[in-house]
């Protein structure tokens, strides 16, 4: 059920908002009144998208979105007052856009002003230099090497470009599929607008589409830095923030679930980091079994919480000792671990193939007549966790005085 529902998720993730702001492009521009609307402002559009999305890369220091909004850019630039026959000023920086893009979503990310940073955009700088003094010296053998002849009758483009942009995007796709992050599904979109908008003539409709570009980046930026801020990179549920924020939200009846791993540290200690990063995404995609009922958090180190909404702990009890042994029957097998040596290097871990038992602790507390606000709950889940941990562990146990009532 749990990779069904993340399946269900990472491929609406998928198409919008960036399918669905391409598609909105396509349809505008089908329309004859709407496009001579927008015709005398669409370069402003164009371009204001673009800044907009490069300025908040560079806020947010993404410089590979920053670099790929400004080759957009210049490559609607140079393309704006060509039309008509293939020549090297116009094919040229179309075949380079699509090369910026896999260029860009291949290298590890890093700040605008560092080394790697600057020299993305200087990546950028070295094109322009390079396309000016191609266009101004009219080389026939770029024009050769491009093959300057349209591939087909619905479009100016050779058949080199159309390469181009078919690898980057099976590049782009291959990078959301294996990433499964927001800026990789907004370069793949990014580029299909910048591509319907190249193979206009008319410079209207191009930097329409150049503008819908711009803005998919820009949300694509914006869906990543909520991304980092409310979800826990490891395990991929909503983080100690995200929590805090649903707490300030609650009002009538709700339970807490608080859920820590048994013996994690000694654990850790034992097998190293990385085992014990994969012991926490195992207890995670277990407690995400807890479906619609609840919602799961990683509240920090080894330590969930989940969060009932409208129900009682009395109600929501066995559904937590389901959770609980769930975790406690699933064989953990080590294999396949690296663990550090004093030294730093890595050495194999003379456990691998062991199956060994995980367990976790639960502490269960909903509002009551004694406990009217969210932390007053937090804190009695606390506390009913410490006993489940004074009990001998892998238990769960409720906080006293779990009466309810219900409240609008």
């Amino acid at each position: 059920m749990r990779n069904k529902t993340i399946s269900i998720r990472w491929l609406t993730g998928l198409v919008s908002p960036g399918g669905v702001l391409l598609f909105a492009a396509w349809a505008l521009q089908r329309e004859d009144l709407v496009r001579s609307a927008i015709a005398p402002y669409a370069i402003y559009f164009g371009f204001g998208a673009l800044a907009a999305a490069a300025l908040l890369s560079w806020y947010h220091n993404y410089a590979k979105v920053l670099c790929v909004a400004a080759a957009v850019g210049l490559a609607a630039w140079s393309s704006s007052g060509l039309s008509g026959d293939p020549s090297i000023p116009r094919i040229l920086p179309a075949f380079l856009l699509p090369i910026n893009f896999i260029l860009f979503a291949w290298l590890a990310e890093r700040a605008v002003l560092t080394p790697s940073g600057v020299m993305k955009l200087g990546v950028i700088g070295v094109q322009v230099v390079g396309v000016h003094f191609v266009s101004r010296s009219g080389s026939s053998g770029w024009g050769a090497l491009l093959d300057v002849r349209p591939a087909a009758g619905w479009t100016w483009m050779p058949q080199s470009v159309l390469l181009s942009f078919f690898a980057a995007g099976l590049l782009l796709l291959f990078l959301a599929f294996r990433q499964q992050t927001k800026i990789a599904p907004a370069l793949l979109w990014a580029l299909a607008a910048a591509f319907a908008g190249l193979n206009h003539d008319k410079p209207d409709s191009l930097f329409f589409y150049t503008g819908a570009a711009g803005l998919i980046l820009l949300l694509g930026v914006l869906e990543h830095g909520y991304d980092i801020a409310y979800l826990d990179e490891l395990t991929g549920l909503p983080s100690r923030r995200a929590f805090n924020e649903a707490l300030r939200l609650l009002h009538g009846q709700f339970s807490i679930a608080m859920c820590d791993a048994d013996h994690f540290k000694v654990f850790n200690d034992t097998y190293g980091h990385d085992v014990g990063d994969q012991v926490l995404k195992m207890i995670a995609s277990h407690l995400s079994d807890v479906g619609d009922s609840g919602r799961v958090f990683r509240f920090g180190g080894e330590e969930f919480a989940i969060l009932f909404r409208k129900r009682t702990a009395m109600e929501v009890a066995n559904i937590v000792e389901s959770l609980r042994e769930t975790v406690a029957g699933t064989e953990f097998v080590l294999s396949d671990m690296k663990r550090p040596t004093e030294k730093g290097a890595q050495e194999p871990n003379p456990a691998d193939g062991k199956v060994v038992k995980i367990t976790i602790s639960i502490g269960l507390a909903d509002r009551s007549q004694s406990r009217q606000t969210p932390e007053m709950v937090l804190k009695a889940s606390d506390e009913a966790l410490y006993r489940a941990k004074e009990s001998g562990r892998n238990c769960v146990r409720l906080a006293q005085s779990t009466g309810s009532r219900e409240t609008a």
